[in-house]
């Protein structure tokens, strides 16, 4: 064999060799970049599920903490003790001296609620739940500025984006037999508003209230309506969109009313806002206090805010019925020992109550 054959020969194993090093190389770096990927992915699920984990923990701490503060709240009520606004993260003094925020945000405990703040003047009054049964609700300014207006926003409660499609275009026939298949996403509200300044009788009491229908119409309507003491079975078609309907009482003139709201055919969410005669937002007084609470679980934090009754008079449930049924309702009388006679003629019933053998 030459010196030139030899040489290629050891020039062919030397190249050989070198690419067998650099497919390797190539190799360790692909398998070691998905590796990492695996592991960056892991170590991203893993981080996701604590988040998921300690940012359930966190709300609980809160919500430990909205009902900590809620008791506090309603002991105070029932005593009849004005409840003060706290606003800052500090602990508990006067009628909240229970509250134990964790202050120092320390890792003694697993999860625990970091900051609690109760404003008992807000500006804007929530009802998650308004239905047939009346909802009460106290419209008092807070600094006894007289209101201009009062603003009523209810939204529906269906699961549909779309909730004006079957919406009535006008108010005729809204109370019909016909209209009993309510397609409307929106209840009709049904309001009465009184000015409770002052003193009044129960016949004082009947001329200042006044009651308004608000039927939400997929087009057109009114947006407001003056108030008119004494006026009643007002009718009146308003302007809905998909997101909300919303009507103003305007021309009032002192600082304190209340409003009796209930929703037929359809159960809302409510809001309410009062505005003086400069059009300035005010705080409402004597109506709900919203807590604000903070929870913490290690690093992720958690921030609750809910509005709850201040006084009796803002529980927001009261009976509209001394009775009521879905059936006949009839009556017996006792006249003597062991002997009912019923007093109903003319009426087809399944109530045994109702029927004419005694």
């Amino acid at each position: 064999m030459s010196k030139t054959d030899l040489y290629t020969k050891l020039k062919t194993a030397r190249e050989a060799g070198l690419v067998s090093i650099m497919v390797t190389l190539i190799l360790m770096i692909v398998i070691s970049l998905i590796v990492l990927g695996f592991a960056q992915i892991s170590r991203r699920n893993q981080r996701n599920a604590l988040d998921r984990q300690l940012s359930t923990q966190a709300f609980y701490a809160a919500e430990s903490g909205i009902n900590d503060a809620r008791s506090l709240i309603a002991a105070a009520t029932q005593a009849g003790t004005a409840i003060p606004a706290k606003s800052d993260c500090g602990a508990g003094t006067g009628v909240f001296a229970g509250l134990e925020p964790d202050l120092d945000g320390g890792t003694d405990k697993d999860a625990e609620y970091t900051c609690i703040m109760v404003n008992p003047t807000p500006d804007t009054l929530l009802y998650s739940d308004v239905g047939t049964r009346s909802t009460i609700v106290p419209v008092l300014s807070a600094n006894s500025t007289n209101l201009s207006r009062i603003t009523v926003i209810w939204k529906t409660k269906d699961n549909t984006d779309t909730p004006t499609v079957g919406c009535p275009t006008g108010v005729t026939n809204v109370f019909s037999p016909a209209d009993a298949s309510w397609a409307c996403g929106y209840g009709v509200l049904r309001v009465d508003l009184l000015p409770t300044n002052g003193t009044f009788n129960f016949a004082s009491l009947q001329s200042r209230t006044m009651t308004t229908f608000l039927v939400p119409l997929s087009t057109g309507g009114n947006t407001s309506q003056g108030y008119v003491a004494g006026s009643g079975n007002n009718l009146l078609g308003v302007d809905c969109t998909d997101d909300e309907c919303s009507f103003s009482f305007i021309g009032l003139s002192t600082n304190q009313y209340y409003m009796r709201i209930s929703s037929i055919y359809k159960p809302v969410s409510m809001q309410v806002n009062a505005y003086d005669a400069s059009n300035t937002l005010l705080s409402l007084k004597d109506a709900q206090a919203v807590i604000d609470a903070t929870g913490k679980a290690q690093d992720v934090l958690r921030r609750v805010q809910v509005h709850v009754p201040l006084t009796a008079s803002s529980q927001n449930q009261v009976s509209d019925y001394a009775l009521q049924s879905t059936d006949s309702v009839c009556k017996r009388f006792a006249v003597m020992n062991n002997y009912f006679k019923s007093q109903v003629t003319g009426v087809t019933s399944t109530n045994p109550l109702c029927q004419l053998t005694p």
